[in-house]
């Protein structure tokens, strides 16, 4: 199993990376340099691909190994992926010699079908320079690095690489992150979600960005607070990192669940922040980001969603300026992940959480629930989030959006609570509650649209033509849905308001 952490740099900075100080401070030895062709075989249908493998030969010095590694679709910043390797007398293939140390039965017989072998054919090639250092970190973990400059090539198109990336041979995964952000601290880096196989696979137009939502967290019924918790956050974290190719490819719904990713985080945090607080650089970084994202997202649904209400009128005018307001916060958005100040979230996130750092922030309580059982500590969290919303609703003016928005909020953290826990709670009464809180969040959720389209839609009514027209028109459309939504809140809310959790 290979583990590695990727990251892309511009091809003007690689050079100082390769003569960065504190890679020659943490080398074992002096680096080593080779240039490396990688020719990479699918079928035509690229059935290697869809099954989650790829099959590469790599020739250097008349050596050719041939490699197979498993491929997550949605990967995330820390790369975890089966490898399998052998020599070749030359440079022709043969993935029946893989087969035979693959444990994996789907995938040792795709590779040792006759059929699959006689369609493998080239698919894309690449040419690497690439300088290699042996690295022993402070805490004796014993890490390679590679810094690769290169061109890959499918079809009539090709993309250029520029990356560099530490791979674990021994330690714990979180260094990788804290030696990464001391160089990005000097040269900046972003996170290469993507592998370079599917670069090359998306050159051949086989595979593109696609919204990840939020995967189940598996949680044991002994599992101890602290490992439920990075259980939790790692997932949360990798919500949001399978859907940036998405967001800088600017697809609506990839910003949506990298945005429901932070908010799952926002949330978790929240839940927890009596026994284990977060530092302020990531409480502030979080904010910074939810602010980025939530803006292009009020003007996406804005655009889509909320406009689809409408009937009775032509919304051609208002509907392109609608999207080409959500088309420049996109813009604006790619901006905001290529910066180093979103590098350096994600990597600090990272290594506080995979690290256990919490630890050095928790208060006296915290540290001692942390060895507790999970669901111990987890429920009277989960009662407070509940008693919140109780008190939200027994107080709530339905006539004053922000306390509507307010109630939403509290709804939905509740939610997320019974999510992270279910595992450890009540199977049925969970389901139950978990279904009545969605339903209340949804109603909440068009409410908190329409609120969003009566603060944006002005910024579309100035003068008087077709587009002031048409914003007036869904303005006055808009509040009169929102009135009626407000009147058929009762019974959601009085059903949430009598709810308990069971243990």
């Amino acid at each position: 199993m290979e583990t590695e952490l990727k990251l892309t740099l511009r091809p003007a900075d690689s050079e100082r990376m390769r003569s960065h100080a504190i890679l020659a401070a943490h080398a074992t030895a002096g680096p080593t340099e080779h240039e490396h062709t990688d020719i990479y075989y699918d079928t035509p249908e690229h059935q290697l691909w869809e099954h989650g493998a790829t099959l590469r030969v790599r020739s250097a010095g008349g050596t050719f190994i041939q490699t197979v590694k498993t491929v997550d679709n949605h990967a995330t910043a820390l790369h975890r992926r089966g490898e399998w390797e052998c020599e070749l007398p030359d440079g022709k293939i043969q993935p029946a010699l893989l087969a035979r140390q693959i444990k994996d039965a789907k995938l040792a017989q795709l590779l040792s079908s006759p059929e699959i072998q006689q369609r493998l054919q080239p698919m894309f090639s690449g040419v690497t320079r690439r300088t290699t250092w042996q690295l022993r970190l402070p805490g004796g973990e014993e890490v390679e690095c590679a810094i690769d400059a290169g061109d890959f090539r499918g079809g009539e198109h090709h993309a250029n690489i520029s990356e560099l990336e530490l791979e674990l041979k021994d330690g714990a995964p979180d260094k990788l992150f804290d030696f990464a952000l001391a160089l990005h601290r000097e040269i900046p880096l972003e996170l290469a979600n993507d592998s370079k196989a599917a670069r090359g696979y998306a050159l051949l137009g086989s595979t593109g960005p696609s919204a990840v939502k939020a995967k189940p967290v598996k949680l044991a019924k002994k599992i101890v607070t602290e490992e439920a918790l990075r259980r939790i956050s790692v997932n949360c974290v990798e919500q949001m990192e399978a859907n940036i190719s998405g967001v800088l490819a600017k697809d609506v719904e990839s910003l949506h669940q990298m945005r429901v990713g932070l908010r799952r985080l926002r949330a978790l945090l929240d839940m927890f922040e009596p026994l284990i607080p977060a530092p302020p650089d990531i409480s502030e970084g979080l904010d910074w980001l939810a602010g980025e994202l939530g803006a292009t997202r009020d003007w996406d649904v804005l655009a889509s969603a909320t406009l689809d209400r409408i009937d009775g009128a032509e919304m051609r005018a208002l509907r392109d300026s609608s999207r080409a307001k959500a088309a420049k916060l996109h813009g604006a958005m790619a901006q905001t992940l290529h910066a180093p100040r979103f590098t350096e979230l994600m990597l600090r996130l990272n290594s506080w959480i995979r690290g256990h750092e919490w630890r050095a922030q928790a208060t006296p309580t915290g540290r001692t629930a942390m060895d507790k059982c999970a669901i111990r500590s987890a429920m009277p969290l989960l009662r407070k989030a509940e008693r919140r919303l109780r008190k939200r609703i027994a107080g709530l003016d339905p006539q004053d959006p922000p306390a509507l928005h307010r109630v939403r909020i509290a709804a939905k953290k509740a939610r997320y609570g019974a999510e992270f826990f279910r595992d450890l709670l009540d199977k049925k009464n969970t389901a139950r509650y978990i279904s009545r809180l969605s339903a209340l969040q949804d109603r909440l959720g068009l409410l908190n649209d329409l609120a969003v389209a009566a603060r944006l839609l002005p910024e579309l009514q100035h003068g008087h033509g077709q587009l002031a027209h048409e914003a007036a028109y869904a303005h006055g459309y808009l509040t009169a849905q929102a009135r009626h939504g407000i009147d058929q809140l009762g019974p959601p809310l009085k059903a949430v308001a009598g709810l308990r959790m069971a243990e």
